[in-house]
């Protein structure tokens, strides 16, 4: 019984020592940790872009964005700057539409930002963007194609009504 009574006091007293140890060291950690980390230039303007972005004044985010990329080229933000503008270029509601910008954003961030969190969702978008520029290319030359087709129609009826006009000439003179 004694041996029981010993065995519980000090697993007690180790309970209380871990106790001890714990909230001195918690406090320890939580006095030294660092003050609040603050955005840099960069990291506001992506910030104040993406507000206006949001607020339909998608010109001004543009402007915004593309200052970062082009002024902050070593800061992390400059990534997001660049795959913020490529998706906004690239959103067919937003009055900006240009895929080729919007590709020429994301292969940039790619190519300056490898190790970007950015990178796998621009390669993406690069794929998506190439084959639609290609469908849009595509559409042009039909689109060429058809207006060539209409103008010949058009000249072919116009040669069609003048053999009528020479044929029934023609006829009345017999």
């Amino acid at each position: 019984m004694r041996d029981s009574r010993v065995g519980g006091g000090v697993r007690r007293g180790l309970f209380i020592l871990c106790l001890l140890l714990l909230t001195s060291g918690c406090s320890a950690v939580w006095s030294s940790s660092p003050a609040p980390r603050t955005p840099s230039d960069a990291e506001r303007l992506v910030a104040r872009a993406d507000a206006l972005a949001e607020d339909g004044q998608g010109r001004a985010a543009q402007y915004l964005y593309q200052q970062v990329a082009r002024e902050f080229p070593s800061d992390p933000a400059s990534a997001t700057a660049l795959y913020r503008l490529g998706r906004l270029q690239s959103d067919p509601t937003g009055g900006l539409r240009n895929y080729r910008a919007a590709y020429m954003a994301f292969s940039r961030l790619v190519t300056e930002y490898p190790g970007s969190r950015w990178t796998p969702d621009a390669r993406a978008w690069q794929a998506m963007l190439s084959d639609l520029l290609a469908r849009e290319d595509d559409t042009a030359r039909m689109t060429l194609l058809l207006r060539w087709r209409e103008e010949e129609t058009a000249g072919l009826k116009l040669q069609i009504q003048q053999l009528k006009s020479i044929d029934l000439d023609l006829e009345r003179r017999r």
